[in-house]
């Protein structure tokens, strides 16, 4: 038995070594020629000629001209000349001046300023539902960390103070002209 055995397992190797000798010259690609390669891609088009632009900056006339109102036209009666009312231009309105960083300096409101953020933020609530631009944030003062509520900001500090103004008027709170500043993110 061990000797059948034994004439398998040589059988086996001498197949196996005649494999690995003969079965890469049978397959080593001679014969096979690949198929020829067609493409049926065309040219690409011409690229269009693209003309330089130069960007240019448009005139703002409205920073340079007048819009004074032409003088009123009063007419006493029929019989006499009419007689031409002068009036004064109105004033121009304020420019916004540029902080040391060149951005426009803002304004705001300060309405209040609380120890219970909950009260600020019910004001800020009531401001926003009445069409203002309510925020709050918070505050260190020498009495501790409050929250301050502000409406705004607005470009100039005339708006600001018409702005107050009517503040005053809606909600009976005497408020504070600030000036506005981004707070940093921490």
């Amino acid at each position: 038995m061990k000797s059948a055995m034994k004439q398998r397992l040589v059988g086996t190797i001498v197949i196996g070594s005649l494999a690995i000798i003969f079965i890469p010259i049978l397959l080593d690609g001679e014969g096979v020629s690949t198929p020829a390669l067609t493409t049926s891609i065309p040219e690409p088009p011409p690229m269009p000629v693209v003309p330089d632009i130069v960007p240019e900056r448009p005139d703002i006339t409205a920073d340079t001209t007048s819009t004074a109102p032409e003088p009123e036209t009063i007419i006493a009666d029929s019989s006499t000349e009419p007689e031409v009312a002068e009036s004064a231009p109105p004033p121009a309105p304020e420019r916004p001046q540029l902080t040391s960083a060149g951005v426009p300096a803002t304004w705001a409101v300060r309405l209040g300023s609380f120890g219970e953020a909950a009260n600020a933020e019910a004001l800020v609530e009531r401001l926003q539902s009445s069409g203002h631009k309510g925020f709050s944030r918070p505050l260190q003062t020498s009495r501790g960390p409050l929250t301050g509520v502000y409406v705004g900001p607005v470009l100039t500090e005339t708006e600001a103070a018409t702005l107050q103004q009517e503040l005053a008027r809606s909600f009976q709170l005497e408020g504070v002209v600030v000036q506005f500043s981004i707070e940093e993110l921490q």
